[in-house]
């Protein structure tokens, strides 16, 4: 085999084991990494955020009321796909909460979707730490000073390890 059908092949292997992207009308779960408040949009680093809500018509109130977000999901082994997302009237999530988004606009490499949350999936965190540190693992003569933590047997499937944490993944089994 040459070198340059080499590289193809290990190319389609490994981005065979890479999740798709959420397309248009994909429903996904994600985790809440941030409720955007009035002072999150004062800070100039947030300055094109505030403008893409704003272009899109949200204004002050959606902010003061919680309903503009940004979420993530997990795709595979370290990799997360994310989006900014936007509540229904009424609806309240915070920090880590769980939702289903609906994809309207895919996120690209050079822009962040926009996507309406359509509903809760209580009961469960968006991300957590997959590992925990071993301050003895030497005297417990371990070859590392982590470990994996378990998740409980309702919530296995539900995750992938993306850096170090588990994150809800974007397409869930079954």
């Amino acid at each position: 085999m040459s070198g340059g059908h080499a590289l193809i092949l290990a190319t389609a292997v490994v981005l065979a084991g890479c999740a798709s992207q959420p397309k248009v009308a994909d429903e996904v779960w994600v985790g809440v990494m941030q409720v955007y408040s009035t002072q999150d949009f004062a800070q100039p680093f947030n300055k094109a955020v505030r403008e893409r809500f704003a272009q899109a018509g949200y204004s002050g109130k959606d902010i003061e009321a919680g309903r503009l977000l940004r979420v993530a999901c997990g795709l595979g082994s370290d990799y997360t796909w994310g989006s900014y997302a936007w509540l229904p009237q009424g609806m309240h999530v915070q920090r880590n909460d769980v939702v289903r988004l609906r994809v309207e606009e895919p996120t690209s490499d050079d822009r962040m979707g926009l996507n309406p949350v359509v509903g809760s999936v209580p009961g469960l965190q968006g991300s957590s730490s997959a590992y925990r540190f071993i301050p003895d693992w030497r005297e417990r003569n371990l070859s590392r000073n982590i470990e994996q933590i378990p998740l409980p047997p309702a919530q296995q499937g539900r995750y992938v390890i993306a850096h170090s944490s588990y994150v809800i993944k974007c397409r869930q089994p079954g």
